[in-house]
């Protein structure tokens, strides 16, 4: 996988994050895996097909989510933000894979979406695609985005 793809995933997470939630993201670590697989609580898992393939697998614990959901619909009421966690998190997956896709397209490259599959849990199991992937994760002071970047470019011939 190309350097390049984690580059856009990082710029495209703090810019998602400054602008929509006012909330800073910091790297911490960048380390290698054999496959997507979450390391926290939270996982939103997309998929990416076209001239680029693959997924693109975020995760984040509990409480994070919850301080998502409320800087995105700030005039909920507590009791009520427990029902819009899972649909907030999977719009902030989206804004930032779509935002990393526009910068990755351009003349020759044609890439599309799936839409964002939100699994929540610790004693789920997924068989995620096995290929190499770029693992960040990002900090911030309300808590922690791993963003697992599994994708590939496909060659023209």
């Amino acid at each position: 996988m190309k350097a390049e793809f984690a580059n856009v995933f990082i710029r495209s997470a703090v810019h998602v994050f400054q602008k929509e939630l006012n909330i800073t993201l910091t790297r911490q670590s960048l380390v290698k895996k054999n496959a997507p697989i979450p390391g926290l609580p939270i996982c939103i898992v997309i998929g990416i097909t076209g001239n680029i393939k693959g997924q693109i697998v975020y995760s984040i614990d509990r409480s994070f989510a919850q301080d998502i959901t409320h800087a995105m619909l700030p005039n909920k009421l507590p009791h009520d933000l427990r029902n819009y966690v899972n649909s907030a998190v999977g719009e902030i997956g989206n804004m930032i894979t779509g935002q990393a896709s526009i910068a990755m397209a351009g003349q020759d490259r044609i890439i599309q979406l799936t839409p964002p599959a939100v699994f929540t849990g610790t004693e789920m199991y997924f068989d995620f695609l096995q290929m190499p992937t770029i693992s960040l994760r990002l900090l911030s002071e309300m808590g922690m985005l791993e963003i697992n970047i599994a994708i590939m470019e496909e060659m023209n011939i």
